[in-house]
């Protein structure tokens, strides 16, 4: 719908300068993001641009600074984008994300909404809808809406994944396989600019890993782990990132004459991205494996230091505590993770392994997560935390 526009704007912007002739483009963000901010700001301090055309320049550069990590920025130029060009859900669909990241949750569920109004059909915003929907919880609404989004568009990346992912958690490998890797043929053939997602992070991947490691997860978690470990090496040739090695190396965890491997596998995740938590929580994991608890603590310390709000990283933060005989730190870690949003899966099911930890060691007997904190339950957490069985 859009794409005139693109194409206007890389035109003024080479009557500007030859150098930058094609630099304001949504495809040069998928290349390289950071270099639309100049360009875009430049053509914005133009006084002959249509309305469309400048919001058009908002847009791309807000996109720039959205993959760059400058949220606040990125909302900026979305703000201004959208009061120039207030019927294009698209600007909405990108803005929402941004929302979602610096969980301004009214506001991001405001315009997701505002996007499915003006247009329902499109496949973006469809699977957008759905990921509001797993957001809040409503796992099964959000599964319709992934599948309408396919039904439009069946190489709509993001709700091939989310799909698949869905159809794991409900045991549905064969599904879950298939789109898995429907995703992957997306994502070789570059279709729709599904090479590149933004993680929970605001890092910029490959979107081929992320097909390879969700398939990986269902060939796994359905006994099938020679295909498992094929996809999780092929995961791990695209580029060694971090999140590839990690997913590598707990899979090879689970046997314990390749936790050699596991191990050298997380020393060059962390390597590569030393501020990575997931990597870094995993790396702790094996350290504490082999009984490496000050190198573990180190490791779970500096995945809560670069995301203080890391669950699974706290609480193993507090169980390495109470293996130095710190309990008020261990149980001042345990309470911060209790009073976390609880958005996040792995996290959720850290606190529902806590709160089992408590009950088989008798000092807890309420079913569910603890709605907060109480004197009850930090005086469960504190004698689970000197209690070395527990």
């Amino acid at each position: 719908m859009h794409h005139r526009n693109a194409l206007v704007v890389a035109w003024v912007l080479g009557a500007m300068s030859s150098a930058s002739a094609v630099e304001c483009t949504m495809g040069q963000v998928a290349i390289d993001s950071a270099s639309v901010i100049t360009p875009c700001g430049e053509l914005l301090a133009a006084h002959n641009l249509s309305d469309r055309d400048r919001a058009q320049a908002h847009f791309v550069r807000g996109r720039g600074y959205h993959r760059t990590q400058r949220l606040n920025e990125a909302a900026e130029d979305y703000r201004a984008a959208f009061a120039l060009d207030p019927k294009n859900e698209e600007i909405l669909v990108s803005w929402s994300n941004v929302d979602l990241r610096l969980r301004r949750m009214d506001d991001y569920k405001r315009r997701v909404e505002q996007a499915y109004a003006l247009n329902p059909k499109n496949p973006r915003v469809l699977r957008t809808v759905g990921a509001l929907l797993f957001n809040f919880g409503e796992g099964d609404k959000a599964f319709e809406f992934y599948s309408k989004a396919i039904e439009v568009d069946p190489t709509e990346g993001f709700a091939l994944y989310y799909r698949a992912r869905e159809y794991r958690f409900k045991r549905k490998f064969a599904e879950a396989i298939a789109d898995a890797s429907a995703l992957l043929a997306v994502s070789q053939a570059g279709l729709n600019d599904a090479r590149s997602f933004l993680d929970e992070d605001g890092i910029v991947r490959d979107f081929r890993v992320k097909a390879l490691l969700e398939r990986a997860y269902s060939y796994q978690d359905s006994g099938r782990l020679d295909l498992a470990e094929k996809d999780y090496d092929a995961a791990v040739d695209v580029g060694r990132s971090a999140p590839a090695l990690a997913a590598r190396a707990h899979f090879l965890g689970f046997y314990v004459q390749r936790k050699d491997d596991a191990l050298r596998d997380l020393t060059e995740a962390v390597h590569t991205e030393p501020r990575n938590s997931a990597a870094l929580y995993e790396l702790g994991i094996s350290l504490a494996g082999f009984k490496r608890f000050e190198e573990a603590f180190a490791a779970f310390d500096a995945a809560v230091t670069a995301r203080p709000d890391y669950t699974r990283g706290l609480v193993m933060r507090a169980r390495m505590h109470r293996q130095f005989g710190r309990t008020d730190a261990a149980v001042r870690d345990l309470k911060t993770a209790v009073s976390l949003d609880r958005t996040d899966l792995d996290g959720l099911r850290e606190l529902n392994g806590l709160m089992n930890a408590l009950r088989h060691a008798g000092y807890w007997s309420e079913p569910g997560l603890p709605s907060g904190q109480t004197r009850d339950l930090d005086d469960a957490m504190r004698a689970c935390m000197i209690d070395p069985q527990c």
